[in-house]
């Protein structure tokens, strides 16, 4: 079980996740779906928000595994800028489950990048909470 500092930081960034879907879907509609037959609008955006978040946490070990966090944070940021487009392609791809959908895997990268970005931003901002 995790602590609740570290189950705090993850609901946070499941909420960026699943807001950062939200907001690619408006952007992009012709490009990204959110909801299917079974799933409407909001529940896809925060199941598929968690199976991101979930990836991405899962891969913190293997970061460490491979020692790249020694290798500085640009290795770190590449790093998960693969796991992000990674792990949205492969939400993508059980659309029927988690339903959310893309038109092809360059909006996995480009979605992937903008996650990394904001997932940066929030850990930018847990670090400046915690010295504060």
């Amino acid at each position: 079980m995790m602590d609740p500092k570290n189950l705090k930081k993850f609901v946070i960034v499941w909420a960026v996740n699943s807001f950062l879907l939200v907001l690619a879907n408006s952007l992009f509609p012709e490009s990204l779906e959110l909801g299917n037959a079974s799933l409407g609008t909001t529940v896809a955006a925060v199941f598929s928000g968690f199976l991101l978040t979930l990836f991405t946490r899962l891969a913190k070990p293997v970061a460490k595994n491979l020692k790249l966090v020694a290798k500085g944070r640009y290795v770190m940021f590449m790093f998960y800028w693969v796991v992000n487009s990674a792990g949205i392609w492969l939400v993508a791809r059980v659309a029927g489950l988690s339903g959310f959908g893309i038109a092809r895997f360059t909006w996995a990268i480009g979605l992937g990048l903008f996650a990394t970005l904001t997932q940066w931003a929030v850990r930018q901002a847990f670090k400046k909470v915690k010295t504060a």
